[in-house]
Formats: C-alpha cells, sequence, structure tokens
C-alpha cells in the first residue's frame, strides 16, 4: 500500500502534531484568518478555494447553500486528510483526518464552502447541506453535485474501515436510486482537480480519497443486481 501512495503522489504522510485538527475556540459561524491549523484543515479538505472574511450566521453558514439551478449528475468522494502548504514555513505538509465532529465544526464555519455528507470510521454519518442546495466542495463541478467526506487521511496508507465503506455503499445506493447517478458519475476529487500546491509545482493538491480506497470495488457493490 505504501508504494502505491508513494508512486501515485509521491507525497508521504507528515507526523506533526501541528498538522492535525484543531478544536476551534472561535465563535460559531465565524472563520479565523488568524488560524492557520484551521486554514491548513479547509485546504486539506478540499474545500478552500477561496477564503473569505465575512461572517455568517450559523444558519447561512452551517448547513445551508443556494438553490440549485443544475441537475445532480454526478457523487464526488472526498477524504479529510490531504497535502497542503503550510502558511508558516510555506513547505508543503500532510494533514491527518481529524474526527468527525472537528471536521464538521470546521467546514461548518465556513460561510461558503460546504459538504452534504460526512461518514466517520465506525459506519455512522452526519448530513450538512440538503442534496437539494449546493455545497462548494469541488472546484468547477459543485454546481450538478453531491459531495461525501471520509474520515481518513487520504495518503494510501490509511485503510477504509469495513464498516465506512459499508455506510458509503449504501448512501450511494440511495442517491443512485433516487438520482438516477450512472457508475461512471460517482467520482472521486482527485478525478477532477489536477491542479498543484502552490508552494511545491510537482505536486497534486488533491488526491484524495487517495490510493487506499477501493473505487472500483465500491461501484460493483452500489451497482450490482439487487
Amino acid at each position: 500500500m505504501s508504494n502505491a501512495c508513494a508512486d501515485s503522489n509521491g507525497f508521504p504522510p507528515v507526523a506533526d502534531d501541528r498538522a492535525k485538527v484543531l478544536i476551534l475556540d472561535t465563535l460559531p459561524g465565524q472563520v479565523s484568518l488568524h488560524d492557520p491549523q484551521m486554514m491548513r484543515r479547509l485546504a486539506a479538505i478540499g474545500l478552500a478555494l477561496t477564503v473569505l472574511t465575512a461572517a455568517a450566521t450559523d444558519a447561512e453558514a452551517r448547513r445551508t447553500g443556494n438553490i440549485r439551478r443544475q441537475v445532480i449528475d454526478m457523487v464526488v468522494i472526498h477524504s479529510t486528510g490531504g497535502p497542503t502548504c503550510d502558511a508558516r514555513t510555506g513547505k508543503p505538509i500532510w494533514v491527518g483526518a481529524g474526527i468527525l465532529e472537528e471536521n464538521m465544526r470546521h467546514i461548518e464555519a465556513h460561510p461558503k464552502l460546504g459538504i452534504h455528507y460526512m461518514i466517520d470510521r465506525d459506519g455512522t454519518f452526519r448530513t450538512s447541506v440538503p442534496e437539494d442546495q449546493v455545497a462548494h466542495h469541488v472546484f468547477r463541478v459543485s454546481g450538478r453535485s453531491i459531495g461525501i467526506e471520509l474520515i481518513n487521511d487520504g495518503d494510501g496508507l490509511d485503510l477504509f474501515p469495513d464498516t465506512q465503506l459499508a455506510s458509503l455503499v449504501q448512501l450511494l445506493r440511495d442517491i443512485k436510486q433516487r438520482r438516477g447517478i450512472t457508475r461512471d458519475s460517482i467520482r472521486r476529487h482527485s478525478d477532477l482537480d489536477h491542479g498543484l500546491l502552490p508552494c511545491d509545482r510537482t505536486r497534486r493538491r488533491k488526491v484524495d480519497p487517495g490510493a487506499a480506497f477501493p473505487h472500483e470495488s465500491i461501484l460493483d457493490r452500489v451497482f450490482q443486481s439487487q
């Protein structure tokens, strides 16, 4: 598994407590622009397209988005861990997966960015922005897609537990049934965002959910005859 990670990303995980999730002490509905760990968390999750300074109410920031103007025809799978640039050193680092509650707090504290579902390692999941509203989770195709975050380092070494994958399969089957999603429309974040890290132009900025994610196996389970 480690060889797969090194070959595909060339970017080892960093064991650095400063790159782990920080329990926020900011006010609900606000984003601290002076909290580098929070910015790293948002970037690694794949949501930090733009850092916005506007504060928002709990209802605006946490669980709502704009009404969709495009038909949902895609699901995008993310992991909460991944590469980003350390604001302090200007060097690439790897942010660990964190835990569900802290990741939800980070995402839902942002006034513009968001996610529809997050699934923990034990298979429990949380909903955030409703499916019929836009959650900005991926570059260019958020308006037509549903975003699912998995608690995982995304480094190709952190294996996805069976309980987590079973919940993902169940959720994807449900979305497929309701939305008519096709097999080739269930995509990984890394399939869609090919940008490079600004602090190291030889590294991909979005590699999630990583080489350990059994993408084809999940699709087989979702689309098998039932």
